[in-house]
């Protein structure tokens, strides 16, 4: 069997080993915005664990409504619909238990054959320092209870050519870092990563941040590291991570001495 055999998202339900995530599922060829889709769904009554999945978008969207590249058939778009019910635990950190689930997943496909793949704090997945995978959480309440979609964009199949000019420099895919034979399937690595997403909600939505940090915070490539931290109005401030709070924010250090502070919403870019 061709190591691509398992390419076509639409038949991801036959690879699934999940409970809930991704058995009541919709794909389509093309759409605005997977996230915009589950919300709607959302509202229309779908059920927990819902998922969809697009072949391209044309409106797709990251953190901050920045623009996310979907051209079609050579990435993974998604979103999952949460129905979690009354929190017991913050869900500021969201993005970064599916972060952990979506770093566990591609490991499980492609074991040691990612060296550097590794978690940038809050929301993406780099590949040697370069950004393969982004997360995008968005919630809704309904009375005490809190509704959630989680979506992710994946770069599988693009070649380094095949990237908008203005973020070849910064972007990144699986097929630039594996070799032919080494390359799986979209259905095949999304069934994974739904595997080890729900995984690691479990763990959250029991236990919040802490039960999901050790995981996080292992494979988190900036802690240590130099960073620059928006201060707003095009202003940042040089500062060193040095860790995670227990609500998930990152921790900073002023590079030039003085009191550690709090990183909550801001972006962060590594020095």
């Amino acid at each position: 069997m061709s190591p691509l055999a398992h390419d076509d998202l639409a038949q991801v339900g036959a690879l699934l080993t999940t409970a809930r995530l991704g058995r009541t599922h919709e794909h389509h060829q093309q759409i605005g915005s997977t996230n915009d889709r589950a919300l709607e769904w959302l509202t229309g009554g779908a059920p927990d664990g819902a998922l969809v999945t697009a072949d391209a978008q044309t409106a797709g969207r990251g953190r901050l409504g920045r623009p996310w590249s979907s051209p079609p058939g050579r990435d993974i778009y998604a979103s999952v619909v949460l129905r979690p019910g009354a929190p017991s635990a913050a869900f500021g950190s969201l993005a970064l238990a599916v972060g952990v689930g979506l770093c566990e997943g591609l490991c499980a496909v492609f074991g040691d054959q990612l060296p550097t793949l590794a978690l940038k704090w809050p929301n993406d997945l780099l590949l040697d320092e370069r950004k393969l995978a982004g997360i995008l959480c968005e919630s809704r309440w309904r009375g005490r209870e809190v509704e959630l979609v989680i979506g992710f964009g994946l770069n599988v199949h693009r070649e380094a050519a095949q990237f908008e000019p203005g973020l070849q420099a910064t972007a990144t895919s699986l097929a630039q870092h594996l070799e032919s034979h080494q390359r799986v399937g979209r259905a095949a690595i999304l069934a994974a990563l739904l595997h080890q997403l729900e995984l690691a909600l479990e763990r959250f939505f029991a236990g919040g941040f802490a039960a999901i940090r050790s995981r996080y915070e292992s494979r988190c490539i900036m802690i240590g590291r130099e960073i620059q931290v928006e201060q707003g109005e095009g202003q940042r401030i040089a500062a060193i991570a040095i860790g995670l709070d227990d609500d998930g924010a990152l921790r900073a250090q002023p590079r030039e001495g003085g009191p550690s502070f709090r990183v909550q919403s801001a972006d962060v870019w590594l020095a």
